[in-house]
């Protein structure tokens, strides 16, 4: 798995990483919608503690608040994780890339958002349709464009020991500036369109 997800290309490395959160997502999905109580995961989570549980009441500023939250909370998690640690091999950032496609998956099943769905949305493509894989591809193309940025290495995530990276990465040299502005091209038009359709909800 590490040949394809720290492979020289990037297109490949993003196939990979957002192929696994695909997955993942589908899957955990299918078992919170089976599994879990409706709403279990409301406004647990941060996105949801800063999004509140009302609209900004206008495409611009809900739009602006989606955008200004998945910077802060996802984009700039993947960017400072990747930064920080390579684990065995693997870039940091990769993980809150897993997690949120897992979070997404759980809100979506048990319908926790801020703001619910009518009714529960039973596993389907129609999922398509609606921003979050958007997000999680954004994420994904993110933090494989910055996927050679580490300052330290470890064995695993637990141990406390860890190395510097040498020599140490220049991060602008080491970063594809163009997946970076794609995948926030990515993360503003879907954050545009989960603005469109919270503002529009009946």
């Amino acid at each position: 798995m590490r040949k394809w997800l720290c492979h020289d290309k990037l297109s490949v490395r993003f196939a990979t990483l957002f192929g696994l959160s695909l997955a993942l997502f589908f899957l955990l999905w299918a078992f919170s919608y089976a599994f879990l109580p409706e709403g279990i995961m409301r406004g647990r989570s941060g996105a949801a503690l800063l999004a509140g549980d009302t609209s900004a009441g206008s495409f611009l500023g809900e739009f602006l608040r989606i955008f200004a939250i998945n910077l802060i909370v996802g984009a700039g998690l993947v960017v400072l994780a990747n930064r920080v640690l390579l684990v065995n091999g693997y870039p940091l950032g990769y993980l809150p890339v897993l997690i949120q496609a897992g979070m997404y998956a759980i809100i979506l099943g048990t319908n926790s958002f801020s703001i619910p769905l009518p009714a529960r949305m039973g596993p389907s493509l129609t999922v398509f349709k609606r921003s979050g894989l958007y997000e999680i591809a954004a994420y994904a193309l993110l933090a494989t464009a910055t996927s050679r940025i580490a300052t330290s290495k470890a064995r695993n995530l637990f141990t406390r020991r860890s190395e510097p990276v040498e020599p140490k990465p220049n991060f602008w040299r080491e970063t594809n500036l163009s997946g970076v502005v794609i995948s926030l091209l990515i993360l503003a038009a879907a954050n545009a369109w989960e603005a469109y359709m919270i503002v529009n909800l009946p």
